[in-house]
């Protein structure tokens, strides 16, 4: 049953079945209202096939009309054009305008919403309606999210013909370009006291104004893609994004956007409310963010969390941190007087800076920059090793760990839907540790603690040893209860799939290995002097001759067994989001490259035919591990209603026995 649902201000993006309301159905809906109904989406949906895509439902169009009473905001977009220029199965009556959103009649009489659960008092800062106090827990806060602004439709004759916008037109020779035409703005703290906008592109014709309080403070043309704020944590902060045809607000919320939790060697500290808690004992005063060893109060004085004494001025002057891991937290002159104010800096300022074999590493939101070169995956530097993690990953922005301990290698993320996920070894987590509703987590800044600190939405915090699984500290408040929450987390432990995964990654090291004795430049060149020399032009002899080099045989072969013993290069693992797939990056390419996006090993292989040299060819998927899944799910379910009949049982005899 989907009924009374609002979904707004989302982006749904998957290669197939891809759908605002419902991904994909394996049969027809049921053909009964009182299944699905009184529905509304706010979306911007893509799907890489494009049959498969829709406002509703993404695998199933064509029962779309079965969703009874259910209404679309006529700009979302699908597959980049706004929806209601596209062929979705949606009749014109169910489009909403934002003229149509101000009206409390829209959600709770023509959507259906109602008034029992919902709190129509947002309308009036011009926001979505929202759920009632009284049907969340406390510590679930609703901050709202703002209604859309309609685009204005411009007339192409009167665009110059100059324009760089490539712009797409239907039937009225309408400009429909699309929101997704404008860069991606993503917001995160980088200090106590700062934090970024990241752009994910830049465009000659694409500005930003941002508002502080709603006073209009300044408008810059996009030329970088990241954009450095010293920020209070308090201020309401908007920025509208337009290229000249469409336009687009994004409100930052300063409780959204703030950091909760710090791990520095044995200091821990973490927020409740405007609570502060170091080393779980509460702090006088209120704090609006905490950050790498430091808060910030909401009268703008900075503590620093080790001392507990108030700063006049911030310098990097935490001992634990190695010099690998810069913390840079400036423009701080005014703290002393509580006088920090929300304004634009001169130069943006990275997440976190490394230094590393002669090369500058500066790591961002989304992205890197070596030597000044961008780089779209995120670079980390820990106990004097590299590691990359994927754009493409469903990740919370700085919400990862990495780290090299006992011959291991550990590189784990929290995923935007609050999960925590291993890529490589997995963590010693503590027993009946809960992995779902996860807000933030955090590694220790000293790398001699393998140490991970996590705080739920419910305010619940643990700091453990991820490599022993001992708990640290925890707070007494639990995470989550009930039979339905515990089922809910293990299902989603099910198809976080690690142990496909591992298969992989292992895979991925044999590989590793192979290539650091025989570069794929070195095989190249090998396959080169063979055909040079062969009678034959047959390829496949070649690569047959050249796969017995890991024999000890060359068969004619001229390889020079100095090159592989000083070849230097080092290669790393990286988890493609997208695919999920391994690749295998040469650090040379990444270091030197100019590239954003460097070429792989795995990819050279695949290119050059090589898989058999290096014995990767993909193996092919079984249906074994989603069946085991679903046998796993079937097993709960049956419990379940085995334990509603024993229930049933102990009743009825208990009854009558009375």
């Amino acid at each position: 049953m989907i009924y009374s649902c609002t979904i707004v201000d989302s982006t749904v993006t998957a290669p197939t079945k891809v759908g605002g309301l419902i991904g994909d159905i394996e049969t027809e809906i049921y053909r009964n209202q009182s299944f699905f109904y009184n529905n509304y989406i706010d979306a911007d949906v893509t799907s890489e096939n494009e049959s498969t895509g829709s406002l509703i439902i993404g695998g199933r169009p064509d029962e779309n009309p079965y969703i009874t009473n259910t209404y679309v905001y006529k700009y979302s977009t699908l597959n980049g054009y706004y929806v209601y220029t596209t062929n979705d199965n949606i009749e014109e009556g169910q489009y909403l305008i934002r003229s149509d959103l101000d009206n409390q009649s829209t959600f709770s009489s023509k959507i259906g919403l109602g008034t029992t659960y919902w709190d129509y008092t947002s309308l009036e800062d011009e926001k979505y309606p929202i759920i009632k106090d009284t049907y969340l827990y406390e510590s679930e806060l609703q901050d709202g999210v703002y209604l859309p602004i309609d685009p204005e439709i411009v007339d192409l004759n009167l665009i110059n013909d100059e324009n760089d916008n490539k712009e797409q037109t239907d039937k009225n020779n309408i400009s429909i370009q699309m929101k997704a035409n404008l860069p991606e703005v993503i917001v995160y703290p980088i200090s106590v006291s700062e934090i970024n906008i990241d752009f994910s592109s830049i465009s000659s014709n694409t500005s930003f104004t941002y508002y502080i309080n709603g006073a209009e403070a300044e408008t810059i043309d996009i030329s970088e893609k990241t954009y450095t704020f010293e920020y209070n944590f308090a201020d309401q902060l908007e920025i509208v994004v337009t290229n000249g045809i469409d336009e687009e607000t994004i409100s930052i919320n300063p409780s959204e956007i703030r950091s909760e939790i710090s791990l520095v060697g044995s200091d821990y500290a973490y927020l409740i409310g405007n609570s502060l808690y170091i080393n779980g004992e509460l702090q006088q005063g209120e704090y609006v963010n905490v950050y790498e060893g430091y808060a910030l109060s909401s009268s703008g004085q900075v503590l620093n969390i080790s001392s507990k004494e108030v700063l006049n001025s911030i310098t990097e002057e935490n001992s634990n941190i190695l010099p690998e891991q810069t913390i840079e937290i400036s423009n701080t002159e005014n703290i002393e007087n509580g006088l920090i104010e929300t304004k634009l800096e001169k130069t943006a300022k990275p997440l976190h800076t490394y230094e590393y074999k002669g090369s500058y590493i500066e790591t961002f939101g989304t992205y890197s920059k070596i030597d000044g070169n961008v780089k779209l995956q995120i670079y980390n530097v820990r106990r004097g090793k590299l590691s990359a993690l994927s754009n493409s990953l469903d990740m919370k922005i700085d919400n990862y760990m990495v780290d090299y301990y006992n011959d291991k290698e550990y590189q784990t993320i929290l995923t935007n839907s609050g999960e925590i996920v291993d890529l490589k070894e997995q963590l010693q987590y503590p027993s009946n540790f809960l992995n779902r509703n996860v807000k933030q987590i955090v590694q220790n800044s000293n790398v001699e603690n393998p140490e991970m600190m996590v705080i739920y939405n419910t305010g619940k915090v643990i700091v453990f040893n991820y490599v022993s699984g001992n708990v640290i500290y925890e707070t007494e408040e639990k995470a989550d209860t009930g039979l339905t929450s515990y089922i809910t987390g293990s299902i989603n432990n099910i198809w976080s799939d690690y142990e496909s995964k591992q298969s992989e990654y292992l895979r991925s090291k044999e590989l590793i290995a192979k290539l650091s004795e025989m570069p794929i430049e070195e095989v190249l060149n090998e396959v080169e002097d063979s055909e040079n020399n062969s009678s034959t032009s047959n390829i496949e002899t070649n690569i047959n001759s050249i796969n017995n080099i890991n024999m000890g045989n060359t068969n004619g072969i001229n390889v020079d067994s100095s090159n592989t013993a000083t070849n230097t290069d080092n290669y790393i693992t990286v988890y493609n989001g997208e695919t999920g797939e391994y690749e295998v990056y040469s650090e040379k390419e990444i270091l030197e490259g100019t590239e954003e996006e460097p070429v792989s090993e795995t990819e050279k292989i695949k290119e050059n035919g090589l898989e058999s040299i290096y014995n990767y060819e993909k193996e092919e998927e079984t249906g074994t591990k989603v069946n085991g899944a679903i046998i796993v799910a079937s097993i709960i379910v049956i419990a379940m209603i085995s334990l509603i009949i024993l229930r049933k049982l102990i009743y009825r005899n208990n009854s009558k026995n009375n």
